[in-house]
């Protein structure tokens, strides 16, 4: 797991309510910025704010100013959110010519909100005046004399004012009474740094896989085209259902035999296992945990039900995320779309499933006497944690095996 961190600082309106939050790249608990390139600082920006943490988390509802290079603005990626959130501001020191001209009217079009960053009522911007929304002007560079007039032909343009580095409230009234429409700086708020723990390549590709899995919309072909294009997952999937362990009839040779065979729901815990056990640097025990769990669930469940309840099976396998990838459960179910009634089980044992996973784990604590489920009695209990271990050992080779 990798620390990473964003600089956030608050931009208010006119009446002090915050508009929005500027976004920077930040290497630790500093508001100083790093030595680096301005693509790749944004670039990381953009992957942690919007990939890792997520803007609701680091913005609420409020829109976000990001600090754009030339080259970013030339070849804009795609954003995963609506771009009524995101003010993408054009630095002062981007080459102004005829083909980005071009790009900034574009973007213009497609609507994105654009902003002039460090403006300085310079002729190389007039072109880009009509495509944007936003000036700001630093207020240690204004010419108080001549701003009135500068700002009246602004203004008649219908662009908004934002004034930056307002360190005093004396700054602040001034500002204020010339008419400026947001205000950002230290005398308001300084900027604060968010940090966070950044999944690995590995663990995020793997968390990927299980959202799509787990994604309770998902049709039987969907899954079936989903697990195709891994071939590593479709050898080891058909492996363990070819083993002796599971005695199946007849020989399974496609995902959608799999599927007809296993279930859509059990096959989908399978694959999630499967892609669990693909984690660098995790042990085999954690996998051999997770089985019983799993199995143990599915028992339990059906002993009070009457009938198989796959979700039961699922919630046992995916109850090792949090230990697997080192986050709070909160947070992964975050970004995987399992049913109401497994994120339930998982987050607070609600429901049966729920109390079953509780009743699961507690044979797992040698300091705690095992916790009972649902009228069953001690020697039950016991008889379907011995066999859900049992199972757990004996499929195992067939799922981690290489």
């Amino acid at each position: 797991m990798q620390d990473y961190f964003i600089g956030r600082q608050a931009i208010f309106d006119r009446r002090l309510r915050v508009y929005a939050y500027e976004l920077l790249y930040r290497e630790g608990h500093t508001s100083g910025a790093p030595r680096m390139d301005g693509d790749r600082a944004t670039s990381r920006l953009m992957l942690n704010a919007f990939t890792e943490m997520g803007l609701d988390r680091i913005a609420g509802n409020h829109r976000v100013f990001l600090n754009m290079t030339r080259s970013l603005l030339m070849d804009l990626p795609e954003f995963p959110f609506d771009k009524e959130r995101l003010v993408l501001e054009i630095l002062e020191d981007i080459r102004v010519d005829d083909e980005f001209i071009q790009r900034i009217s574009a973007l213009d079009a497609e609507g994105y909100t654009l902003a002039l960053d460090d403006f300085a009522f310079d002729d190389k911007w007039l072109p880009l005046i009509p495509h944007v929304d936003i000036l700001k002007l630093e207020v240690p560079a204004l010419d108080w004399s001549k701003l009135p007039a500068q700002l009246e032909k602004l203004h008649r343009n219908g662009l908004l004012l934002l004034a930056e580095k307002v360190e005093t409230e004396e700054e602040y009234r001034k500002l204020h009474e010339l008419g400026f429409d947001l205000l950002q700086g230290y005398y308001f708020s300084r900027p604060n740094v968010v940090a966070g723990k950044r999944l690995s390549e590995n663990q995020l590709i793997t968390l990927k896989l299980i959202a799509k899995l787990n994604d309770p919309e998902a049709t039987p072909k969907q899954l079936e085209n989903l697990i195709a294009q891994d071939p590593g997952l479709v050898y080891r999937i058909l492996r363990y259902l070819n083993s002796a362990s599971l005695a199946m009839p007849r020989k399974i040779e496609s995902i959608q035999q799999a599927i007809i065979y296993l279930g859509l729901q059990r096959l989908r815990g399978w694959a999630s296992l499967i892609a669990i056990s693909r984690v660098e640097d995790q042990p085999e025990e954690l996998f051999t945990v997770a089985l019983v769990r799993a199995h143990m669930c599915a028992k339990l469940t059906a002993a009070v039900e009457k009938r198989t309840n796959e979700g039961a099976f699922t919630v046992g396998l995916l109850s090792v995320l949090d230990r697997l990838l080192g986050q709070p459960m909160t947070k992964i179910l975050e970004r995987i779309s399992v049913s109401e009634q497994v994120k339930q089980a998982l987050l607070t044992h609600e429901g049966t499933i729920g109390q079953a996973l509780l009743c699961a784990r507690s044979f797992e604590q040698e300091e705690n006497a095992p916790i009972g489920f649902a009228g069953l009695t001690a020697g039950e209990i016991q008889e379907i944690f011995l066999q859900s271990s049992e199972l757990a050992f004996q499929e195992q080779d067939g799922l981690l095996a290489n």
